[in-house]
């Protein structure tokens, strides 16, 4: 029963940052600073993979560094890539300009490129976590003596790099309305 209720509890939670509730009629996102989060990617990126890769083999002791690289990243991968995907292809994103000559990939470049926000907040870690967990989990839980510990590793890696990027955008990215 417990377990029914925390999951009803997070599906209310990601629904609640799905549905957008502030409508900012007639005016436009301007970036007044010459970063955007998209130029700050590459070095977020490669702290990102370092503290999770590090974390996962090392304090959930999967010591297989080879295999801990490769399932980190493929889950990087696919939770940065879902925001995008859904925002290109979303036929309530004023953003989105996906057409099948186009392709997905243009779609999610521009995307990113035009959507007029940070690209990190409690949404994304939401997803961050809903989408990197079962996959690191699932794909490393044999290899590893306590899978209690290597949940717990996964979430507070995710939620730790989650946070240090979310300082970085708002350090270095300025933008208003």
């Amino acid at each position: 029963m417990k377990n029914k209720t925390f999951f009803s509890f997070l599906s209310v939670l990601l629904l609640v940052f799905l549905f957008p509730t502030v409508a900012f009629a007639n005016s436009s996102w301007q970036w007044i600073s010459s970063t955007r989060p998209l130029n700050l990617l590459p070095i977020v990126i490669i702290v990102t993979l370092l503290i999770e890769i590090i974390s996962v083999n090392y304090i959930a002791k999967v010591k297989s560094l080879k295999i801990v690289i490769s399932v980190v990243s493929l889950a990087n991968l696919a939770s940065f890539l879902v925001p995008y995907i859904w925002l290109g292809i979303s036929p309530y994103n004023v953003y989105s300009l996906y057409t099948p000559e186009e392709g997905l990939f243009y779609s999610i470049n521009y995307t990113a490129q035009a959507t007029p926000t940070f690209t990190v907040s409690l949404s994304y870690l939401l997803i961050t976590l809903f989408v990197e967990t079962p996959i690191v989990y699932l794909l490393l839980r044999k290899k590893v003596p306590n899978r209690k510990v290597l949940a717990a590793v996964i979430i507070a890696a995710n939620i730790l790099t989650t946070a240090i990027t979310f300082a970085v955008e708002r350090i270095f990215c300025h933008g208003e309305w």
